[in-house]
């Protein structure tokens, strides 16, 4: 009787140590994953920015509601940024 639990409890303790190795990894997967879109959506902003620094494309009637919209993209987009 004790040593079937005791191999019980052995490979539970095996298979729990296995299944938490796994979600370790995954986690930081996609921590990885997140922290390179947040670096990707700081570089848009900045290029944006550098883009219009001198406010041309944003007063030009023909592209700038364009140009508008694609800044307002921008600004949801940075909420989603590491600080």
């Amino acid at each position: 009787m004790v040593i079937t639990l005791s191999i019980l409890l052995t490979l539970v303790i095996v298979t729990s140590f296995f299944i938490i190795r796994n979600l370790l990894l995954k986690n930081e997967k996609l921590l990885d994953f997140i922290a390179k879109q947040s670096d990707a959506i700081s570089a848009c902003d900045v290029k944006l920015k550098e883009i219009d620094a001198k406010g041309m494309f944003e007063a030009d009637d023909s592209i700038g509601w364009f140009f508008k919209a694609v800044k307002d993209i921008q600004a949801s987009l940075n909420e989603f940024t590491l600080n």
